[in-house]
C-alpha cells in the first residue's frame, strides 16, 4: 500500500484548474453542505479561506464544511467552488453531492474528471441500465476503457441479458493485465445464470492468472460450498490462511458446512457487480493510483454494494495518505472480528497509532498479535520498525532476531529483516553481526539500492574495502537516481578517497535532490573547501546550521566555520 511523510492537498489530480469565477445563482446550500457556522464568527470570505486552507491540509470533510457555509453568500457561488466542491464531494464520498456539483459544471460546458464514470454509476445504481454504454462509450481515459466492458457487461445482467453480458466481457481477453478480472466477473456471471461448472471453469482460470487473495478466496470458495464441493472449499480457504491471513474465512465456512448451510450468492445484482468491477480496478492499480484517485473508486464501489469491505480499506489508505489517521483507524477498528481483513487492519492500525504520537499503544497491539499467531513473523518485524524508528536500537534487534526464528527458512523476500536487524547491530557498535547480516541480505537479493548503500557507506567510512565499497554505492545510485541520500553516499565516498572534484558534481546533485538536509549541505561544504572554493563552502556549512542539524554536527560545523579544514594526510581517507 503507498506512504505520504505529510499531508498533501486532495485535489492536485482531480481539480481542474483555470475555471472561470462566474456567479451562478446558487440556491443558498446544498443538501450535503455543513450546517451554519455562523458560531465561529467567519465572514463569507473568511468561510472560503478556510476552506482553502483545509484543502491544503488535506482535510477534505473540512474543507467542503467551510466552503458549503461560504456558498451561502452568492459572491462566492463560483464555477471554480464548484469544482473544488466536486473534487471534495468525491474523494469524500458525498457522491450525490458530487453529481449536484457536475450538474453545474456541466451546464457550463467544463469537463471534470471522472464525470462520465459518475454518471454511469449513477445509471446502474438507480436501474437505467440503457444509459450506461453510451456514457462511457468515447472515453479515452485509460481507467474509463478498462471499466467500460465491466459496466456494460453489469447492465446487461440488470437487463437479464446473461449471455449478453457475457458478450461485452470479450474485449477485456485481448489485454492479458485484464485476463484475471475477465474470468472473474465471467464467473460471478456464469454463477447468476446457474451454469455453476462454466463458473467453476472460470474461477480456476482467475486462479492462473491472479494471486489468490481474501476477496477470490470468499467469492470462489463459497460457490463451491454452493455446489456441494465443501471438501475443495475447505482446502482453498486453508490454502488461504496459509498463504495470509485468512483464519477468519475458516471458522464461519466451517459452521455452514458442519450445519448443511449453504451461502448466498455473493454478487447477484448488477449494483454488486459494478462496485465488484470498481474494487478490482482500484486492487489491480492501487499503486499507479493518487491516494485521491483511490478514495473515487473505492466510495463509488461500496455506494454499489456497501458490503465490500475490501474496499473500506482503501478509503482508510486514502486517509492515511492525507494525514488523517484518526479516521483511517475508525475504519480499521470496525472490520469484523470474523472477516479476512481483521488481521490486516490490526497492523495498520498499530503503524497509524505510532505515527499519532501513542508509541506504547502500537508497541502493545503489535505485540498482542505476535502472541495470538506465534507462526507469524510480520507483527515482530513491524514492532522492530516502529522500535527502530524511535532509536530503540536494541529492542528493535530482539524484534527482527525473533522475527526472524519464526521465518525458519530465510529466502529471498526477507532480505529486509536482515537489512534492518543490520542497522540496529551497526547502530549498537556490533559491526561484525551488521556487516554478515548486510551480506546475507544481498545474497538474497543484489539489487537493493538501501543495502548497497548502507554497506557500501560503511566500508568506505571504516576505510576498508574501497574500491568494492564505491561499486556498490554506483549500483545503489543507477538503480535509484533520484534519492538524494543515496547519491550524497556517493559523492561522500568519493570525497573520503580524495575525489574531490567528482565528490563536488554528485554532492551537488544530491543537494538538488535533498535541498534541506543539513548532512548532505556540510558534505558539500566539505568537498568545496577541498577544491579551494573556501567561500562556498563556508556558504555552505552556514546554511547547514539553519537546517537543525544534531547536536553533535553543530559543534562540528561550528569549529570548521572559525579553523576551516586540515590538511588531508596523503595515503589516507579523508575523514573531514
Amino acid at each position: 500500500m503507498r506512504r505520504h511523510s505529510h499531508p498533501r492537498s486532495r485535489f492536485s489530480a482531480l481539480v481542474t484548474t483555470g475555471a472561470v469565477a462566474l456567479s451562478l445563482g446558487l440556491p443558498a446550500a446544498p443538501a450535503w453542505a455543513a450546517p451554519d457556522m455562523q458560531g465561529l464568527g467567519l465572514s463569507p470570505s473568511g468561510r472560503y479561506l478556510a476552506g482553502r486552507h483545509a484543502e491544503q491540509l488535506g482535510s477534505g470533510r473540512d474543507a467542503l464544511s467551510f466552503y458549503g457555509a461560504a456558498m451561502r453568500d452568492e459572491t462566492f457561488s463560483t464555477l471554480d467552488l464548484q469544482h473544488r466542491l466536486y473534487a471534495l464531494c468525491l474523494t469524500e464520498g458525498r457522491l450525490d453531492g458530487a453529481l449536484d456539483a457536475l450538474n453545474v459544471i456541466s451546464a457550463a460546458d467544463e469537463k471534470a474528471p471522472f464525470s462520465d464514470l459518475l454518471r454511469a454509476q449513477t445509471a446502474i445504481k438507480t436501474g437505467d441500465y440503457d444509459k450506461v454504454a453510451p456514457l462511457l462509450a468515447d472515453n479515452e481515459t485509460g481507467l474509463i476503457r478498462l471499466l467500460a466492458a465491466l459496466f456494460e457487461a453489469w447492465a446487461k445482467v440488470g437487463q437479464k441479458d446473461l449471455s449478453g453480458a457475457l458478450k461485452s466481457l470479450e474485449p477485456m481477453k485481448k489485454h492479458p493485465p485484464m485476463e484475471g478480472v475477465y474470468h472473474l466477473h465471467a464467473a460471478l456471471i456464469e454463477d447468476i445464470a446457474g451454469n455453476r461448472e462454466a463458473a467453476s471453469k472460470h474461477f480456476e482460470a482467475h486462479l492462473n492468472a491472479s494471486r489468490l487473495s481474501a476477496r477470490t478466496a470468499e467469492l470462489y470458495g463459497q460457490h463451491l460450498e454452493r455446489r456441494g464441493m465443501t471438501k475443495e472449499a475447505s482446502e482453498l480457504y486453508a490454502k488461504y490462511a496459509e498463504a495470509g491471513e485468512g483464519e477468519p474465512l475458516l471458522a464461519p465456512a466451517k459452521a455452514r458446512i458442519e450445519k448443511g448451510e449453504r451461502p448466498p450468492l455473493a454478487v447477484s445484482t448488477a449494483r454488486e457487480g459494478a462496485g465488484e468491477s470498481l474494487y478490482n480496478l482500484a486492487a489491480i492499480l492501487q499503486t499507479q493510483l493518487t491516494d485521491d484517485q483511490l478514495a473515487v473508486l473505492a466510495h463509488m464501489a461500496l455506494d454499489l454494494n456497501p458490503n465490500l469491505e475490501d474496499a473500506r480499506l482503501f478509503v482508510a489508505q486514502s486517509l492515511e495518505g492525507n494525514g488523517r489517521y484518526e479516521e483511517a483507524n475508525a475504519i480499521y477498528m470496525a472490520v469484523p472480528k470474523t472477516s479476512a481483513l481483521r488481521w490486516t487492519s490490526r497492523l495498520r492500525l498499530a503503524d497509524n497509532l505510532d505515527r499519532m504520537g501513542d508509541q506504547d499503544g502500537a508497541i502493545a497491539l503489535l505485540r498482542e498479535l505476535a502472541g495470538e499467531r506465534k507462526d507469524r513473523a510480520l507483527p515482530l518485524v513491524q514492532l522492530g520498525d516502529i522500535l527502530r524508528r524511535h532509536d530503540r536500537m536494541d529492542e528493535a534487534n530482539v524484534a527482527y532476531s525473533d522475527a526472524l526464528e519464526r521465518v525458519g527458512t530465510i529466502e529471498t523476500q526477507h532480505w529486509h529483516i536482515l537489512y534492518a536487524r543490520g542497522i540496529t547491530y551497526e547502530r549498537t557498535k556490533r559491526w561484525p553481526k551488521a556487516e554478515a547480516d548486510f551480506l546475507k541480505a544481498l545474497e538474497l537479493d543484489g539489487e537493493q539500492p538501501m543495502v548497497l548503500n548502507y554497506l557500501g557507506y560503511s566500508w568506505i567510512d571504516q576505510g576498508k574495502n574501497l574500491d568494492r565499497a564505491l561499486d556498490m554505492i554506483r549500483k545503489a545510485v543507477d538503480l535509484r537516481p533520484r534519492s538524494g541520500y543515496i547519491t550524497d553516499s556517493l559523492g561522500w565516498g568519493l570525497y573520503r578517497l580524495g575525489q574531490f572534484q567528482e565528490a563536488v558534481l554528485k554532492l551537488e546533485r544530491a543537494i538538488m535532490l535533498e535541498p534541506g538536509d543539513p548532512v548532505i549541505n556540510d558534505h558539500l561544504g566539505d568537498a568545496l573547501w577541498r577544491v579551494g572554493r573556501k567561500r562556498e563552502a563556508r556558504f555552505q556549512w552556514e546554511r547547514a546550521l539553519t537546517m537543525e542539524p544534531e547536536p553533535d554536527l553543530v559543534a562540528t560545523i561550528e569549529k570548521k566555520l572559525t579553523s576551516g579544514l586540515p590538511a588531508p594526510v596523503q595515503g589516507k581517507p579523508d575523514k573531514k
